[in-house]
């Protein structure tokens, strides 16, 4: 009967699990993976090394699925007359092989065009013809920095970087077209900003200012100057201590109604007449006039309580009748109510409280003549008082004398008849 021999086997699992200690040159196979291990009597199944595994070609170590050249030492694929080197059948090295697609070291596509590949290096091959990417990454279209990292993107030489259709050389930014660029969205520039050479302020003004340019190039907040005035808001305002002095050509100034030429304001348009808000007050007391000896105001309409006029006033209470709070008024001689004469006071004791009619004696010095008008424009020598009305009130007893008639009766102090005159 012929002998069968049968090596040592279980499921890598199960060797794993069970970790037996196989005797020295003892096989022991995993069914399920068709690799061995063979025992040295004291090493533990998992910590013995496979036995299928070629470690050495030459200086070469091959362990699983890594191929290592010597430390320091090229790893050299040569293929024999026209063969070349696949790499999962899509990257080919060789001479006149014809590549379609490139792949760098992340397996990413980044040159599709043909091209001709020498014996080189795979890692060489990559740089000189798909580029380094470093430690850069590409995700879909997205190309992403370390973190923190900046992104530079530098031409060689004279070129540009094109992005899209703009161009960015050094500082400067274009159209590669020669168009206009389109900011579609809000621009922030937190720096100073220069624009068609103007150089802009970096920071904000106060309300109202506006900017303004020094000649060259530079620009400022400043408040609206028209020479040396300014114009702040709503507000013209003049050099300290300056008047604000507006002159129009030939013509007027108009100010919201109101026309100003020379010195006479008037209005522009059908208003019965220029308002004022306020009090109209002279900058001076007792000096200025209201109108004057030919220009006269036509009427002057005045409430209650008026005129005012060294401390005395007088007022009206609407009905037509006059007030004058004062001590009294002076009116001048000849002073008319309607057309009767205002008859004054006495002023002796006898005519007080009458009223009397003043009738002035002129004494001539005998050498002088003089017209009526001329005697008249003197003053009196004697001014008598007559009394200023006629009535039925005996003149005897009147001036408290005592008169006895012929028939040797006295006149009674109740006596009346007609009153011719009376002093």
């Amino acid at each position: 009967m012929a002998t069968k021999i049968q090596l040592r086997r279980d499921t890598a699992a199960d060797w794993t699990s069970n970790n037996p200690t196989l005797a020295a040159g003892e096989f022991g196979w995993e069914s399920n993976t068709n690799r061995f291990k063979i025992g040295d009597g004291s090493t533990a199944w998992t910590s013995l090394s496979y036995s299928d595994t070629l470690k050495t070609l030459g200086d070469i170590s091959v362990i699983g699925s890594t191929i290592s050249a010597p430390s320091n030492g090229d790893l050299t694929l040569t293929t024999s007359g026209s063969g070349v080197v696949f790499v999962n059948d899509t990257f080919k090295i060789g001479s006149g092989a014809s590549v379609t697609t490139i792949l760098d070291e992340d397996n990413m596509a980044t040159d599709s065009a043909t091209v001709l590949a020498t014996q080189q290096s795979i890692k060489k091959y990559v740089d000189d013809n798909a580029g380094s990417t470093g430690d850069l990454s590409f995700i879909g279209s997205t190309i992403v920095t370390p973190s923190n990292a900046d992104l530079t993107l530098t031409p060689g030489g004279t070129g540009n970087v094109v992005a899209g259709a703009v161009t960015i050389n050094g500082t400067t930014l274009s159209a590669a077209d020669s168009s206009k660029i389109t900011i579609a969205e809000a621009l922030d520039v937190t720096g100073a900003t220069t624009l068609s050479g103007l150089a802009y302020p970096t920071s904000d003004g106060d309300s109202g200012q506006v900017l303004q340019t020094d000649g060259s190039g530079t620009l400022s907040w400043a408040s609206v100057s028209l020479g040396d005035l300014s114009i702040i808001g709503a507000t013209i305002a003049a050099p300290s201590n300056a008047p604000l002095t507006l002159i129009s050509s030939g013509s007027s100034v108009n100010i919201e109604g109101l026309s100003v030429a020379g010195n006479v304001i008037s209005t522009t348009d059908s208003s019965a007449g220029v308002e004022i808000t306020g009090n109209l007050i002279p900058s001076a007391d007792g000096i200025y006039q209201l109108g004057s000896s030919s220009k006269r105001w036509q009427t002057a309409y005045l409430s209650a309580e008026t005129l005012n006029i060294g401390g005395a006033t007088i007022s009206s209470d609407g009905t037509g009748a006059i007030s004058i709070a004062a001590t009294g008024a002076t009116l001048p001689s000849g002073s008319k109510v309607g057309t009767q004469n205002l008859m004054l006071g006495g002023k002796t004791s006898g005519s007080s409280g009458r009223p009397v009619q003043l009738v002035e004696v002129f004494v001539s010095d005998g050498s002088t003549v003089r017209s009526d008008a001329q005697i008249l424009a003197q003053t009196a020598n004697l001014e008598l008082e007559f009394n200023g009305t006629v009535d039925d009130t005996p003149v005897y007893t009147e001036a408290q004398q005592t008169f006895t008639l012929t028939s040797g009766a006295t006149l009674a102090s109740n006596q009346t008849g007609v009153t011719l005159f009376q002093f």
